[in-house]
């Protein structure tokens, strides 16, 4: 039998198309030649592509992420997937971190059950790449309490809120800060009733994602997470050589976490918590992460670290520079 004949409609939005996607002229230009309004030829496009009349693929990578996530593993024995990176500003490339890291977030989560995440670039970046899912089960719930108004990315509620509308989810906000001004009143809050409801819901945790703070006294987000401009705590978080930050649980290069007492004024998901979660997914990037990202691996917390593929080249270069030295000094 020969091909089923097209239809008048199926041969406009291959002209369409092939105007589009071969010959590249923009809405305009085709709006011009067919009369369509740029409104009409942008739906025939999308249809023409679920109709397979229009098929999209992207070339493989030159670099082997595949190769790089299983070097990474090797150094420091956590699970590793490496994605695309692109050095632009810290805001921005976190944003690129999070959207690539996406599919293999989404792919992980449970179809019911708790999620919590933090907010940050990097979940924000995550939270504009996904689609719309249909995920009624969930309820998805900040890892920690909110920040000042001087650092909006750091909103937990309204990432959450976002999180759950796209899942057509429940979502469970979290009103108290981040950062108590002392034990006492972290204390009177932690008793509040609305905020239980919320942080009750860490014992049941079915899945975390979250960033990790890197400390840096040149860096002006670490003045986000400690909450506090004080050069003092900047010299203090040097002297006990703090890399990094999960969740505002501070940590060492070795992976061991130090206890202080800003860390007890936290409102935010205990450590104890998160070792018992089932899914716990570390997303970061940045070069001046590679220290918080070895940290980070080494207390073996996260079930799987995503980060992009220039992290991944800067941290095993910083690896190798760490095992040359300690050959030399043995």
């Amino acid at each position: 039998m020969g091909r089923k004949a097209s239809t008048p409609e199926d041969s406009m939005l291959r002209l369409v198309a092939h105007l589009y996607y071969v010959r590249e002229l923009n809405l305009a230009e085709i709006s011009e030649i067919t009369s369509l309004s740029p409104a009409t030829i942008s739906r025939m496009n999308k249809l023409a592509r679920e109709r397979k009349v229009v098929t999209i693929s992207v070339a493989s990578a030159d670099v082997d992420f595949d190769d790089l996530a299983m070097q990474l593993s090797a150094h420091l024995g956590s699970t590793f997937i490496v994605t695309p990176g692109h050095r632009v500003d810290l805001a921005k490339e976190s944003r690129i971190c999070g959207a690539a890291a996406a599919p293999y977030v989404l792919e992980r989560l449970p179809d019911e059950g708790i999620v919590g995440i933090a907010a940050g670039h990097t979940l924000n970046g995550m939270l504009s790449s996904i689609r719309k899912l249909s995920r009624p089960r969930l309820g998805i719930i900040p890892l920690m309490g909110g920040w000042n108004a001087g650092y909006p990315h750091l909103d937990a509620n309204s990432l959450v809120r976002s999180f759950a509308e796209r899942f057509q989810a429940t979502s469970y906000p979290l009103h108290a800060p981040a950062v108590c001004d002392s034990v006492e009143s972290r204390r009177t809050i932690m008793l509040n009733e609305t905020v239980r409801i919320t942080t009750e819901k860490w014992d049941h945790l079915n899945a975390a994602i979250y960033g990790i703070g890197a400390f840096s006294p040149t860096r002006s987000t670490s003045n986000a997470w400690t909450g506090s401009t004080e050069p003092s705590m900047s010299k203090e978080f040097i002297q006990l050589g703090i890399v990094g930050n999960v969740l505002g649980h501070l940590y060492d290069l070795n992976g061991k976490f130090i206890r202080h007492e800003w860390t007890d004024r936290l409102v935010a998901v205990s450590l104890e918590q998160l070792k018992r979660t089932p899914t716990s997914i570390a997303v970061l990037c940045g070069e001046d992460k590679v220290k918080a990202l070895v940290g980070l691996a080494r207390t073996e917390l996260p079930t799987l670290i995503i980060t992009d593929d220039l992290t991944a080249m800067a941290t095993l270069e910083y690896l190798q520079r760490e095992a040359s030295k300690l050959v030399s000094s043995a």
